[in-house]
């Protein structure tokens, strides 16, 4: 009587552990699908893109090239992502910069190579009074912590960016205003981090000018960058249209370009 007991026990376990999974849990309830957005990207309240030809002022020669592709948010924040081709050096900077509504720097990522060697990357965050920088490659990680004012800029050397110095400047003020960067070294030294130094910048307003590149014709701000470098500037996004350093005998000139230059 007892054998008889333990096989029917025994076989009503295997039976029990035969059964699905599903029988023995509960079933989780059905989820509600969420609706694919079907329109325009809620994130981007306009955008626009464009190619500068690098080449010399003297002669027309191509040194190379630079690529860009902007966004602006609903939060007045805008991203910059540039594809730098530096050929004569052969270099290649890829970068993407964020700022604020005013333009003043929440973000930066940068990686560079130059003199056909790979530098390395960066990143640069800015919280507060605070820019806190990694960077990473031949010269191994390193870490940084730098106090920054109100009022500053980041360098990272493409020139899509460089109409974002001018934010801190007074565009009805005439003569130098002066200005501060936080310039990311970028040489072909490799051993050298990159990690950035604050140095003074000086910005001149020049006034409103209409010019006309292959590119189209635009109204732009003049400005001066440096005391060196020529810039024409959207006045609301102070996208470069054009950039000129006469003493180096170089420009870049905007051949190509789609969307809204604000």
């Amino acid at each position: 009587m007892n054998k008889q007991i333990k096989l029917c026990t025994a076989s009503a376990l295997l039976t029990l552990l035969a059964l699905p999974v599903h029988a023995q849990t509960p079933q989780a309830p059905a989820r509600t699908p969420i609706a694919e957005n079907t329109g325009p990207n809620v994130t981007i309240t306009h955008r626009a893109s464009g190619v500068y030809r690098y080449e010399t002022i003297s002669d027309g020669r191509v040194r190379g090239e630079e690529r860009w592709q902007f966004l602006a948010h609903p939060d007045g924040s805008r991203t910059l992502m540039v594809w730098h081709d530096l050929a004569a050096r052969n270099a290649q900077f890829t970068v993407v910069l964020r700022v604020a509504g005013n333009f003043r720097p929440l973000e930066a990522f940068v990686n560079y190579w130059n003199g056909g060697a790979y530098k390395g990357s960066g990143h640069f965050v800015v919280s507060g009074d605070k820019l806190f920088a990694h960077s990473t490659g031949p010269s191994g990680p390193h870490n940084a912590t730098v106090e920054v004012p109100e009022q500053f800029s980041i360098g990272t050397h493409p020139v899509a960016g460089d109409g974002w110095h001018t934010w801190g400047a007074d565009p009805a003020q005439r003569g130098a205003q002066s200005g501060l960067l936080y310039a990311v070294e970028a040489s072909t030294d490799v051993t050298k981090p990159i990690l950035g130094t604050l140095t003074p910048i000086p910005v001149e307003f020049i006034g409103p000018e209409s010019i006309t590149v292959p590119a189209g014709r635009f109204e732009t701000w003049h400005v001066k960058v440096a005391g060196m470098n020529d810039l024409w500037i959207t006045p609301e996004d102070r996208l470069v249209i054009k950039s000129v350093i006469p003493a180096r005998d170089l420009q870049y000139v905007l051949t190509e370009a789609s969307g809204e230059l604000r």
